[in-house]
């Protein structure tokens, strides 16, 4: 029997319980509901609505295909969002949620579309093994052939077969089907040299394996159509939005031919770098942001939903009275600028530095030099101005060059409302760099109405 959630105090437990790479499911006792802290309507309502399922009536009028990105900063919350997404799914009958994690399955270091689309393959057919769920022989026919014609008849790639090699002359079949992704999948991660051959037989062969997935994919939602579980599957792939800028620029724009050839409906997170980019367009559907919590309106009148939001998912990593004081809690979510691993970076550096309770302000101001320090070692003086500019602007898109958009992958720079306006990481307005750039910027503003120029 699982015992009750109890929020930790000292901060030794604190940090034990702290992880940045979990993903918080939905009946877990420390999710937080943030849909109305963000300021982008609701998450979920507007995930299905890409893939023409309306949650509130459950009208569902799908396309044939629809390939979707999510974009948002690391740490904003996506993949909690996502897992919120399957649950709710799960209490209908129009979507068959299969959710990939990529980080478990493939290198995202190092990422092509020939491996995404072989981890997508492998993921549906755990499933529907673990379903067990009856499929024609028909549906892996194709799938077989490219198999025995591509993978097993190069030399480079048949050896990884061959112990199945008997059972493949037995005949094909969800299990045999299982096996082969089990072996082959995998190579994409943790071989080197068979990664490589694997990736070519995936490109030269390309129109065949498609082919033979689109197939398996039609035939699986036959099978979970009969079953009455739901109309359509829709496959969630997790991670992508941790690969290099390279790899996602490649896959998502380069080669989203690859990943348009799949008639399934996919929903992949992005980093949000790409999204400001502006090389998205045309044809993936690139308009699904999620933004982070907002503190503040663009005015800077403070937002009590979002900073409730924020004391909510505080108080429950943490018991708050830990703290010497309500403000010394407000500093804290302050200086996170309502991007909930930002608040998590402070905490466990507040918790690294505590020693006796309460936790005073001093100890969290310590914490913000830290995390302050770690942006220190790479922000140019460049990047303070650029900063110092959009924050004088009153969060305005100053642009959206490729220094931008590296403040925004790193959190430096931050983004609301879907990105209709931004501001600095308030953990770096009291570094020199940036109060000097802002300070400079002020002086020209103030000579360029002095001498006319304004």
């Amino acid at each position: 029997m699982n015992m009750p959630y109890v929020v930790p105090k000292h901060p030794l437990e604190v940090l034990q319980k702290l992880n940045f790479d979990e993903a918080i499911e939905p009946d877990d006792p420390r999710f937080v509901d943030t849909d109305a802290a963000r300021g982008g309507g609701s998450t979920q309502g507007r995930m299905a609505i890409k893939f023409g399922l309306d949650l509130a009536t459950q009208d569902f009028y799908p396309t044939t295909k629809k390939h979707v990105l999510l974009f948002g900063p690391i740490g904003g919350g996506k993949s909690t969002e996502l897992k919120r997404f399957c649950a709710t799914l799960k209490t209908g009958k129009k979507l068959y949620p299969i959710l990939l994690n990529v980080r478990g399955e493939i290198d995202i270091n190092n990422l092509r579309y020939s491996d995404m689309l072989m981890a997508l393959a492998n993921a549906v057919v755990r499933d529907l093994a673990a379903r067990q769920l009856p499929l024609d022989v028909a549906a892996f026919t194709k799938m077989q052939l490219w198999f025995t014609e591509q993978v097993f008849s190069d030399e480079k790639t048949r050896e990884i077969a061959s112990e199945l090699k008997g059972e493949i002359e037995a005949g094909f079949g969800i299990p045999l089907l299982l096996k082969l992704m089990a072996k082959f999948t995998p190579t994409f991660k943790n071989s080197s040299v068979y990664k490589t051959s694997m990736r070519e037989v995936v490109q030269k062969s390309f129109s065949q394996f498609a082919e033979a997935f689109n197939e398996l994919l039609r035939a699986a939602e036959k099978a979970i159509k009969e079953a009455g579980l739901a109309e359509r599957i829709v496959l969630l792939v997790d991670g992508t939005d941790k690969t290099t800028m390279d790899d996602a620029q490649r896959l998502f724009v380069s080669d989203a031919e690859q990943l348009l050839a799949i008639e399934a409906l996919v929903l992949y997170t992005a980093p949000i770098s790409l999204k400001y980019g502006g090389t998205t367009h045309g044809k993936l559907d690139s308009d699904l942001v999620l933004p982070i919590i907002k503190l503040n309106e663009r005015d800077g009148t403070r937002n009590d939903i979002g900073w409730r939001a924020m004391h909510d998912i505080l108080a429950k990593r943490i018991d708050l009275t830990a703290f010497a004081d309500e403000a010394t809690i407000s500093l804290l979510i302050k200086t996170s600028g309502g991007h909930p691993r930002e608040m998590l970076r402070l905490l466990q550096m507040t918790c690294e530095a505590a020693g006796a309770l309460p936790i005073g302000d001093d100890i969290v101001k310590g914490a913000i030099a830290k995390l302050a320090a770690d942006y220190r070692f790479w922000l140019q003086p460049e990047d303070y101005r650029l900063l110092a500019e959009v924050d004088l602007s009153n969060g305005a898109n100053v642009g959206n060059d490729e220094r931008t958009r590296n403040l925004l992958w790193r959190l430096a720079l931050l983004h609301y409302n879907d990105g209709s306006w931004r501001a600095t990481n308030p953990v770096l307005l009291n570094l020199e760099g940036y109060c000097k750039a802002r300070a400079d910027l002020v002086r020209e503003k103030e000579a360029a109405v002095i001498f006319g120029k304004a």
